[in-house]
């Protein structure tokens, strides 16, 4: 059974201690991971197509109002659940001088997308969603209504979506980071997922129970070899019915057994990393998550209700850019071809932009006890030419700033500190940026107050609050890349913590510099 000792010991191993230890060695993002492999029996020639033209549905609707009732009702029967699921998760364009994968509507640490979607429907028809074949693939077999995965059955007219971040689709050199990372995109897709339903007008809820994470988890198993991290059971209220399943188009010749060739690469890859000793004690650290019990949580609105008090009197409610433009535009940040990390330019930004940052910062969490670990966690804003306020320090309470210290040159000795500095094949735009977000916490307190499951909730919840960020800086044209390349100790020294109090994770918003023209992937 895991300890908080054995949890403490790991957060401070992958956390403040992890530079002082010397345990991980330079690594590479371009290594091979397993990134675009989808589960071994989720490669079948059947399956339900996701409908065309969620962007279109999107531009109708200005950010942050939801989609009109009439749009909705407008929609083709089964095709409700499609939407939604491409508007959370789905491709939006791609760069050609970028170095990882399509972009997506998500947030992403790294760029590789670990996070995985299966549906299940009230029939027993469970599938897996394959963004890159624009499809819910079938998956073999049906759940019994009596069956020991029964639990996970949805009411008629309701879907069950999982949420679960398979390990290897990180470098194999971030160690114990992986399991960090992994939860920290859990969070952000369970955002996403929350900020589509609420467009969409779907009620969601989180089902915290040890009994259905686990048999959700069995499920997981059931798709092929894999490492998971613990699942997350979610219900869309109302998002049925999925349509009928049909022959999909041709996949490379893919099947439900090992896989095409195009896949041996990450299969082998698969196989290798899933028995490291990285993914098995990433299992140990995160099993008290899997055990919690909650029940069902109520509905939470993922998107703030902002008001015309949030717009500048040359940014109206009336020039806010649509969802569609919105989620196509979300980037972490860019660079011309050659070079890695990511550019900025100065800019000046009003009072209109930070308001809507602080509102979608202050939506709580699902769940009882995500959200109680949110108002444990000590925020603070690194500004600069925003909002007419002095560039310093700031903290962050109740949708307000509260300035902590002025220092016109905090920002550029954050980018001297940064885990990636300004090289010649790496650009570091943070000197330029606008805000750099710090979500810190007592590690020690909240292990004492929420056992050995609290260090796991507070990466989901760093996560949640990060895609909401991410989701307001690209509504006002601005790329937000989530960091956790910082030394925990320089960081809080510079930020004046308590002892007891480190540095979780960062969130860097500002204009880029660098742009060229991208190819179009919406639908």
């Amino acid at each position: 059974m895991t300890t908080t000792t054995d949890v403490r010991l790991f957060a401070y191993r992958q956390g403040p201690l992890r530079i002082g230890l010397a345990e991980l060695s330079p690594g590479s993002d371009t290594e091979p991971t397993t990134s675009t492999l989808p589960p071994a029996h989720a490669r079948g020639t059947r399956g339900r197509p996701l409908p065309a033209g969620t962007h279109r549905l999107l531009a109708d609707a200005r950010y942050p109002q939801p989609l009109p009732p009439e749009a909705r009702s407008a929609l083709a029967p089964g095709d409700l659940a499609g939407h939604l699921l491409v508007c959370a998760l789905g491709l939006q364009r791609r760069e050609p001088s970028h170095q990882f994968n399509d972009h997506r509507a998500i947030a992403s640490v790294r760029s590789k997308f670990p996070v995985h979607a299966f549906v299940l429907a009230p029939d027993g028809s469970s599938a897996y969603l394959d963004v890159y074949r624009h499809a819910l693939v079938d998956l073999p077999g049906t759940v019994a209504a009596d069956g020991d995965l029964a639990g996970l059955l949805p009411a008629p007219g309701d879907l069950t979506v999982l949420l679960a971040a398979r390990y290897t689709d990180l470098p194999v050199k971030y160690g114990r980071l992986r399991c960090a990372l992994s939860l920290l995109e859990l969070g952000i897709n369970l955002r996403a997922l929350h900020t589509a339903a609420d467009l969409l007008g779907v009620p969601v809820r989180l089902r915290s129970d040890a009994a259905l994470t686990a048999a959700a988890g069995r499920l997981l198993d059931g798709s092929g070899p894999g490492a998971w991290s613990p699942p997350l059971v979610v219900t869309l209220e109302g998002a049925g019915p999925l349509p009928s399943s049909r022959p999909l188009p041709d996949a490379g010749g893919s099947d439900t057994g090992s896989g095409s060739e195009r896949h041996e690469q990450e299969c082998a890859l698969l196989r290798e990393q899933s028995r490291q000793d990285s993914v098995r004690e990433a299992d140990e650290v995160t099993a008290p998550l899997a055990a919690l019990s909650c029940g069902v949580s109520e509905p939470v609105c993922s998107v703030p209700a902002l008001t015309n008090r949030h717009s500048s009197a040359t940014t109206g409610a009336s020039t806010r850019p649509s969802w569609a433009e919105t989620l196509s535009n979300r980037s972490a940040g860019r660079t011309r071809g050659g070079l890695s990390g990511f550019s900025a330019r100065p800019a000046v930004l009003g009072e209109d932009c930070l308001l809507d940052l602080l509102a979608w910062l202050e939506r709580p969490a699902p769940g009882p006890l995500l959200a109680e670990v949110g108002r444990r966690v000590h925020t603070r804003v690194v500004l600069q030419r925003t909002a007419g306020l002095p560039t310093g320090r700031y903290a962050v309470a109740h949708g307000q700033v509260e300035c902590e210290r002025q220092d016109p040159d905090l920002m550029r000795r954050f980018a001297d500190a940064f885990g990636y500095p300004l090289t010649p094949t790496i650009d570091c735009g943070l000197r330029h940026a606008n805000a750099v977000w710090v979500f810190a916490a007592d590690l020690d307190g909240i292990l004492a107050e929420f056992g050995p499951a609290g260090w796991s909730l507070l990466q989901l919840w760093c996560g949640w609050v990060t895609h909401g960020l991410t989701t307001a800086a690209a509504a006002h044209g601005l790329f937000a890349r989530p960091a956790r390349s910082f030394g925990e100790y320089w960081l809080q020294r510079t930020l004046e913590l308590p002892r007891s109090t480190f540095p979780v994770f960062t969130l860097v918003c500002g204009r880029s510099r660098f742009g060229e023209p991208m190819l179009d992937l919406r639908v």
